[in-house]
């Protein structure tokens, strides 16, 4: 059985990855001061796991995903240790 859902994020000066959804624009979130921005998807691994997947960018804050994005959003959901 396949599952993907996708919304968008910001990732904060301090680290925290905030996650929204894809009606909102990433340019609301520009007070928390995001250094980076973009899509986040939600899926099911061949394990039967949730994971998740930052990817992509935000043109109204003109910012991209970063490597290391996944990672964080998958440690502060409890997916992974970080």
């Amino acid at each position: 059985m396949a599952f993907e859902q996708k919304a968008k994020y910001v990732r904060t000066k301090n680290d925290e990855i905030i996650i929204f959804p894809a009606f909102r624009v990433h340019s609301s979130f520009r007070a928390l001061e995001p250094i980076s921005a973009g899509f986040i998807a939600f899926s099911i691994n061949s394990n039967g796991d949730m994971t998740c997947q930052c990817f992509g960018e935000s043109v109204s804050l003109d910012l991209e995903s970063l490597e290391d994005d996944t990672r964080l959003a998958k440690f502060q959901l409890g997916l992974e240790n970080y």
